[in-house]
């Protein structure tokens, strides 16, 4: 299969125009993207480029925030993960503190632009849902 763009770069970016969805670079294999989830509610993703599988391949990584990291919650997350058609709950850790995470990765060399708009639609949306279950708010 041959992409729609040899640039992922560029195939994100047009998702996310056609998308409507906000896009901010912050480096060159780093950007977030807004998806509005509804009036009152949103999501931001993390696309990640340059990334590679065990293989070297190269691939896109989506992953969005949907809390801080909680033991007491982790085995109806992988529970949940099981049912999850776009990402899996990952945890994510910074210098402060850990951060539950929805995570979903693309082949670069076989993205396609409804592939990554149902990629990142998919974790937004989840990602909100389980946000607002588990903190009652939406702090992303």
């Amino acid at each position: 299969m041959t992409p729609a763009t040899a640039d992922p770069r560029e195939l994100v970016r047009r998702v996310a125009v056609a998308s409507d969805w906000s896009v901010e670079e912050t480096s060159k294999d780093q950007w977030a993207i807004t998806v509005v989830i509804d009036p009152l509610r949103k999501q931001k993703v993390s696309v990640r480029f340059g990334k590679q599988d065990a293989a070297g391949h190269e691939l896109i990584c989506f992953d969005t925030r949907c809390g801080p990291a909680m033991e007491e919650n982790a085995m109806t997350l992988l529970r949940y993960n099981s049912t999850l058609v776009h990402g899996a709950f990952a945890i994510e850790s910074s210098a402060a503190s850990e951060h539950l995470v929805l995570r979903s990765n693309q082949l670069s060399e076989t993205a396609d632009a409804l592939e990554i708009t149902r990629s990142i639609k998919a974790i937004a949306w989840q990602a909100d849902e389980i946000e607002q279950r588990l903190l009652g708010s939406d702090s992303e």
